[in-house]
């Protein structure tokens, strides 16, 4: 190869998509170091192990490093943080496990409206089918097969999470309307798999799951990867990619344990920070050659930035609904809205998905949507109508890729160890507005058409600049087939350094209506797949193949 190497492949980023590159990269023979900013999380120091359980999920455990400011958390400014976690699992060490896969349609977005920035992926949908097939398998997914709006799907590790009352009483609504729905595809067991226990119900899943119950990715591909001989180092957090003669040569890495800078080399790098945390990398890594950051010669890196754009619903019926028991992520899903329909006033769709209730602290402190008990004789009252009869339908809408909306650094304000943090600057489109707003509506409806709601909260989307939460987060680093107009090739190599592969949420260039982690997760299974079949080439490649 004619340089020294440490590894053939460094990963950064130890989450959902660094995980499942470690171990496909891994399973092949190739020698991987992943370096991870964060630690370990052992299962008993999740809330769950907490009385006050509901309250620090909302504040030592929140999902905003701005709330939790850990050391190994860098601050965001300039919008409200996403939900964003430090650690080996990333993110999934604290989220739902629900596992949509994109559909046909969205692969395809430029063709179809070629407004605000949408464009074609640079594959489509029967290209990362296997992909996803081969993910489903190493996590375990509950499923039932057969819905009418989706390609088929082979059978789940389990069948799907039971509906609870919650799901039966929205499904009598939908049916009354006529409207599709199907049971939620989560990566949760429903039947054990391995050491991972199935979900017992607890109902607070992202708190995170000591039973290993969700797929986060410390307990789905880590453990088979350490077994392969990665050589996974934590607390390591990397200050800059190096490059040698349009080469990645590997990355300077600080230990925040002793505060010591080291270099790995290595033959491939592979980036998978997350939407936010690898535009930030590629930036800080300005050097000769490239000014402007990594892989940034077109001025791309960081633009395009997605959160999907959201509305919560709260519903209380007169009927007990025991919504504290069972999962958080989705028990059934309505797509009779997901695709186009110019005559609604908007482009894009949506997905209406049906939510569990948390406990009781929930319940008193305003749910999902801030209607909270109110203090003196009143509470009580309040309290007995409200507890246990819970229902959420949120609506999940696809938002436009708009270039504006974008990651870039903030050198005024720095992590625990003196990099610059990121700055976000996102501004909700009018599109995307009124798709929501639609959406509320359409969610009403359904309940209405129960028949026994007697009080709705909701979120309020008019004059919100930021769509609540922002939770997913994509773009950034879009794949394509124009170096003029993506960052990466369809193999998710950066166009300017042939060596240096990005592959997380960040490649995404459109976000469709769902949960994005089952596509990312592909996205890096097809990538390391890639990478494995073509090592050499790879390594001795001066440029970067179109297409």
């Amino acid at each position: 190869m004619g340089v020294q190497v440490d590894t053939d492949v460094l990963v950064i980023g130890a989450g959902a998509a660094g995980a499942a590159m470690s171990k496909r990269l891994s399973d092949a023979g190739l020698r991987v170091v992943c370096l991870e900013q964060g630690d370990w999380l052992p299962p008993m120091q999740h809330p769950h192990s907490y009385d006050s359980w509901e309250l620090e999920r909302n504040r030592t455990w929140s999902w905003s490093p701005n709330m939790r400011m850990f050391d190994e958390d860098y601050p965001v400014t300039g919008s409200d943080s996403p939900l964003m976690m430090n650690g080996v699992g990333g993110s999934t060490l604290h989220y739902a496990g629900a596992w949509p896969r994109l559909k046909p349609v969205d692969f395809r977005k430029g063709t179809e409206h070629g407004v605000e920035g949408t464009t074609d992926w640079p594959i489509s949908y029967e290209d990362l089918e296997p992909y996803y097939d081969i993910n489903d398998a190493e996590i375990g997914v509950a499923r039932r097969v057969g819905d009418p709006s989706n390609p088929p799907r082979p059978p789940g590790w389990g069948p799907a999470s039971r509906p609870g009352r919650v799901g039966l009483a929205v499904a009598r609504g939908l049916d009354r309307l006529g409207w599709h729905w199907w049971p939620g595809e989560n990566a949760i067991l429903t039947r054990a798999k391995g050491n991972r226990l199935p979900c017992n119900d607890c109902g607070y899943c992202l708190s995170g799951c000591p039973r290993r119950s969700i797929a986060s990715a410390d307990v789905s591909y880590w453990p088979d990867a350490l077994r392969n001989g990665v050589d996974l180092r934590t607390n390591a957090r990397v200050e800059r990619i190096q490059v040698v003669g349009g080469r990645a040569t590997g990355a300077v890495y600080i230990d925040r344990d002793t505060g010591a800078r080291h270099e790995v080399r290595a033959a491939i790098v592979v980036l998978s920070a997350n939407a936010l945390g690898t535009p930030r990398l590629l930036l800080m890594s300005a050097q000769a050659g490239h000014p402007d950051g990594l892989a940034n010669g077109n001025g791309l890196v960081g633009t395009h930035l997605m959160y999907h754009s959201y509305a919560f619903e709260d519903f209380w019926f007169d009927e007990p609904l025991e919504g504290f028991k069972g999962p958080e992520a989705p028990v059934l899903c309505s797509h009779e809205f997901y695709e186009t329909d110019s005559s609604r006033g908007f482009l894009n769709g949506f997905s209406l998905q049906v939510g569990t209730s948390l406990g009781a602290a929930s319940t008193a402190t305003g749910t999902n949507t801030g209607d909270v008990a109110p203090w003196g004789a009143e509470h009580r009252e309040f309290f007995a109508e409200r507890f246990g009869r819970h229902a959420m339908i949120y609506v999940q809408g696809e938002d436009l890729p708009v270039a504006s909306n974008r990651v870039t650094l903030d050198t005024d304000v720095t992590d625990s160890s003196g990099l610059p943090s990121v700055r976000v600057r996102y501004a909700l489109h009018e599109n995307d507005r009124r798709l929501v707003e639609y959406g509320q509506q359409r969610a009403h409806e359904i309940a209405a058409a129960t028949g026994t709601v007697v009080a709705t909260s909701s979120t309020g989307i008019a004059g919100q600049d930021v769509p609540p939460p922002g939770w997913h987060m994509m773009g950034t680093c879009r794949m394509g087939e124009d170096p003029q107009n993506s960052v990466t090739n369809k193999w998710h190599q950066t166009w300017e350094v042939p060596n240096l592969f990005i592959s997380d949420a960040s490649s995404m260039p459109t976000g469709g209506a769902v949960n994005p982690t089952s596509t990312l997760q592909a996205l890096s299974v097809r990538c390391a797949e890639y990478i494995r079949g073509n090592f050499r080439e790879i390594v001795s490649q001066r440029r970067t193949p179109v297409g």
